[in-house]
């Protein structure tokens, strides 16, 4: 039973929820008070790592006929490459959440957004190649544009949020120097691991449960080294572990792990009926969870008309960025 029996519509419903859970697991940190946000990073891949194999070794009569070892030895190099993916992609994120400390969420997601979109794109085509329709090349890119747009929008009603809060209110981010361009441009280029990973995986036909476990095994492997050097530097592995510490952190790890990784499975899952190009332009839509939760938390209260029709339109071109997509897997 492999998902390449997914229909269309089921393939694209489970990879618009993938993307509803991405937009979503960043929300724990809102809670994470004191606690060092490495730990945060390190409990998710920790906890997405034991997910994600467990999940594939209990399905892996079904999914895995073949069992685990002999498609890894038959696609040795595939299977470095999703390693290599999943160990950038969980450090791109950790980049990309100092770059937020400092230049702040917003500049920091226009700018990486954008690159990111443009340079995953690229990749997944690169990767995987393109459709034989003629309306593919200005489908996916007129999408990629959509996206783009969509971004900035809803970046540019946050703007118009903490304008209308006043100047006394903002907080705004540092300065942007060369060493965050060049932290920006870092964060983007290691984020990409996840088209490199998965776009292999799909690609070569590796089945996609082994994808998604050896993109998971990457992460968790890069975070325990970078994060662990940290640790023992800083002598917190005991406030990580929470030994003697509040235990509210790791449930927040196994929350976050669960949207991110848990999104990731079912995305790999249902990509092979997309292609990885179709299924990273559904995934973009993750951004604009972002912004509902940040309704949710009232975080554009006291907002004029004028923002939250900037956020309503930018929520649209969202939508209408699905739209073309679907079109385009029904011609």
């Amino acid at each position: 039973m492999a998902l390449h029996y997914f229909s269309t519509p089921a393939a694209t419903f489970l990879t618009l929820l993938a993307a509803a859970m991405w937009g979503s697991w960043m929300q724990v940190i809102k809670h994470r008070k004191n606690y060092p946000i490495t730990g945060i990073i390190f409990l998710l891949y920790t906890f997405s790592f034991l997910l994600v194999w467990g999940v594939t070794l209990c399905l892996a009569p079904t999914l895995l006929p073949q069992g685990i070892l002999a498609p890894t030895l038959a696609s040795p190099g595939v299977v470095l490459k999703i390693l290599l993916g999943g160990a950038m992609m969980s450090m791109g994120l950790l980049v990309s959440l100092i770059i937020m400390g400092q230049v702040g969420l917003l500049l920091s997601t226009a700018i990486s957004g954008a690159a990111g979109s443009i340079l995953g794109i690229a990749t997944s085509l690169m990767e995987e190649g393109l459709s034989d329709s003629p309306y593919a090349l200005p489908l996916v890119l007129g999408c990629t544009l959509v996206f783009i747009a969509a971004t900035f929008t809803c970046n540019y009603a946050a703007v118009l949020r903490d304008r209308d809060r006043g100047a006394g209110t903002q907080k705004p981010g540092g300065p942007v120097t060369m060493r965050i361009i060049l932290l920006m441009l870092l964060s983007t280029f290691l984020t990409n691991g996840w088209s490199i990973g998965t776009a292999s995986g799909t690609a070569s036909g590796f089945p996609p449960a082994l994808t998604c476990a050896y993109m998971a095994t990457g992460s968790f492997l890069s975070a325990l080294v970078v994060c662990g050097i940290s640790f023992t530097k800083k002598h917190q592995w005991k406030q990580v572990l929470c030994l003697g510490e509040p235990k509210l952190p790791l449930l927040l790890g196994v929350i976050a792990a669960v949207c991110h990784y848990g999104g990731n499975l079912i995305s790999i899952y249902a990509m092979p009926v997309l292609s990885a190009t179709l299924s990273f332009l559904f995934g973009r839509t993750a951004n604009v969870w972002t912004y509902f939760w940040g309704l949710f938390y009232k975080e554009f209260a006291g907002s004029k008309k004028r923002t939250y029709l900037v956020l309503f339109g930018g929520v649209v071109l969202y939508f209408l960025g699905v739209l073309l997509l679907a079109l385009f897997n029904y011609m």
